[in-house]
């Protein structure tokens, strides 16, 4: 008797709570799905009666309908009726349709439209009956580097606007929708996203130190060296804008108000590495020979591809010639095809030792060098790679700097942030700053023949932000968040 009571309570005390349940047309509302029907579909809202939505509005281009029981639906109320709460996913342009298109715009609700061509300002959206226009900054998420071609005779759900002279005046904005589903996935990411996570997500932008991609809400940055095994010289030369990709999380700092967050991601890093199973391969046994490619050339040997990204350094001690080879440049050349044989196998410090010819196992007492050592001297400039090198002089538009490779790069006054309230000459400055022969960090910007510019990786980080938050940007993002770069390099192991 005492176990009857309490559940008449209960049942009592939740229609009392389902009684305090007010749900306005117009309100977007959540709800699980308890029973679906021939034709209908309920909803459990919590309030006094059932959400009812017709089972069409599920039903996808294949004909299939992707719910079941339990799932948790998200729609707008039209209105109550005998039955339940009537519920839309989005606005089906049906009945009397400047009407129902006011209350949506009122409501803010989700409207469908089919893009039927390009005029002036942006497209032509066709609902139903009624044309609408859509500008071209508010189709979509900024830097998505799609052709007006690839929206027109597509179908989107967008938000009104503007509806003005009784729905002659229509002006759509889908870039919000977007926008708010970006912050409500941002916010999911939050809460789980870790570090080496393998995620998916969409290229949205490629520059010349790497490539920007959406993972759902937060945009990341693929440093070029973390690209592919393989050297890469351009993000270009592995992906496009609009490409699909798998990426690793590498390094995870989320933002706050006065800071955006900074993610690192990995393309090589989500895919196997080439050298993870090299130690045990047979194909890699000492005395095997393989096929390989010159790919560099250096003072004391050459770099000879075996696989995408795994090479082997032949010595100069080992390029097969009978009289001593001064330079390897005299019986190689870049992108040679020849046979090796390996010498040496060290997984753990990706070592391998090649030789073309017969092997000449005595070494040659010029090779005091170690295997990183060469790696480091023999590091090719690529445009985006940060590199460290030796102050070599100071001059009144800024500083040369000595590169590994023996050459020198300009680091123009224009890229080095001077202290406010000096002396207000440069030069000053900069011997103060960058004393002769010390060590300093920079970036490579471009290179021109024998020219080579440099920048600070802050001046860089600065720039590139600066490029991507104009104020027409900030006030457009909202809360879709995308990716910064302040001090994201120092995150980055940029390997050879």
């Amino acid at each position: 008797m005492q176990a009857n009571k309490q559940n008449d309570f209960a049942a009592l005390f939740e229609a009392k709570e389902r009684q305090k349940v007010r749900i306005r047309p117009g309100e977007k509302v959540s709800g699980k799905v308890i029973m679906i029907g021939t034709d209908t579909v309920f909803i459990d809202l919590g309030a006094r009666a059932d959400g009812i939505i017709d089972k069409m509005e599920f039903i996808d281009e294949n004909g299939e309908t992707k719910l079941a029981e339990g799932d948790i639906v998200e729609a707008y109320c039209m209105g109550w009726t005998d039955e339940g709460v009537k519920l839309q996913l989005k606005m089906k342009g049906e009945g009397d349709l400047d009407s129902e298109l006011e209350q949506a715009f009122l409501a803010k609700m989700p409207v469908e439209g089919k893009v039927s061509g390009e005029r002036k300002g942006g497209y032509t959206v066709q609902i139903s009956k009624s044309e609408a226009f859509c500008p071209f900054s508010q189709i979509d998420l900024p830097g998505q580097g799609k052709e007006p071609a690839d929206y027109i005779g597509k179908s989107f759900l967008f938000r009104i606007s503007e509806f003005s002279e009784e729905g002659r005046n229509i002006v759509l904005n889908r870039r919000q929708l977007l926008e708010e589903e970006a912050g409500q996935n941002r916010q999911k990411l939050r809460e789980t996203l870790q570090e080496g996570d393998i995620v998916n997500g969409t290229v949205v932008s490629l520059l010349h130190f790497g490539a920007f991609v959406d993972i759902g809400g937060v945009e990341g940055l693929i440093h070029v060296s973390d690209l592919s095994w393989s050297r890469v010289g351009s993000p270009e030369e592995v992906l496009s804008v609009g490409q699909q990709v798998q990426v690793k999380v590498i390094s995870l700092e989320w933002g706050d108000e006065e800071k955006k967050e900074r993610i690192g991601l990995s393309l090589k890093e989500a895919g196997k590495d080439p050298w993870s199973q090299i130690q045990e391969s047979p194909d890699y046994a000492v005395g095997r020979k393989r096929q390989g490619i010159v790919r560099r050339i250096a003072d004391f040997g050459a770099f000879i591809e075996l696989e995408p990204g795994v090479d082997g350094l032949a010595h100069i001690s080992q390029l097969g010639a009978e009289q001593r080879v001064e330079h390897p440049s005299d019986v190689l050349q870049l992108g040679q095809e020849l046979e090796v044989t390996i010498l040496e196998v060290d997984g753990e410090r990706r070592r391998i030792g090649l030789c073309v010819g017969e092997p000449r196992f005595k070494a040659e007492p010029a090779a005091e060098l170690s295997y990183e050592d060469e790696k480091n001297l023999l590091q090719e400039l690529i445009a985006g790679q940060k590199i460290e090198g030796k102050v070599d002089s100071q001059k009144p538009y800024g500083l040369f700097v000595l590169l590994p490779d023996g050459r020198s790069g300009l680091l123009h006054i224009s890229q080095i942030p001077l202290p406010e309230g000096g002396s207000g000459i440069p030069v000053r400055a900069l011997y103060k700053m960058y004393p002769l022969h010390s060590s300093i960090e920079v970036i490579i910007k471009e290179i021109n023949g024998d020219r080579i510019s440099l920048t600070l990786p802050e001046t860089l980080a600065k720039e590139e932000e600066d490029k991507r938050s104009t104020p027409a940007d900030v006030k457009d993002q909202g809360s879709a968040g995308f990716g910064n770069l302040d001090d994201l390099f120092a995150n980055l192991k940029l390997d050879d």
